[in-house]
């Protein structure tokens, strides 16, 4: 997984093309690796989630309790608000197949596979 945070302005608002890039195996990792700096290191994932959104005026957004799902959501909230993207690398994913949902699916699709 990898993303791009992006720099702010003198405003807070975030400028596209610039900003560092994440990269972790779970969104966890990423937060881990986002907050590995002279100023937010010592402080614990939750707390430098939170400390992240107020500085963004996102003071009030709750995130779940557990690490894991907290980094999610706190990614996709930075993402949704315009603070980062995700960044996908070629080949990363195969999107010249279909996605298969159930077994009788997968079986007409096994049958019919190119």
């Amino acid at each position: 997984m990898k993303i791009r945070i992006f720099d702010t302005d003198f405003e807070g608002n975030p400028v596209e093309c610039t900003g560092d890039y994440f990269t972790g195996e779970t969104a966890l990792d990423i937060v881990e690796a986002m907050g590995m700096n002279p100023f937010q290191s010592h402080l614990t994932p939750h707390v430098f989630m939170h400390e992240t959104l107020k500085i963004i005026g996102q003071k009030d957004f709750k995130l779940p309790e557990a690490p894991g799902k907290a980094a999610i959501t706190f990614l996709q909230r930075l993402t949704v608000l315009g603070y980062a993207e995700f960044s996908i690398d070629e080949g990363e994913f195969d999107t010249q197949h279909g996605y298969v949902t159930s077994p009788v699916d997968n079986e007409k699709y096994m049958q019919n596979k190119p």
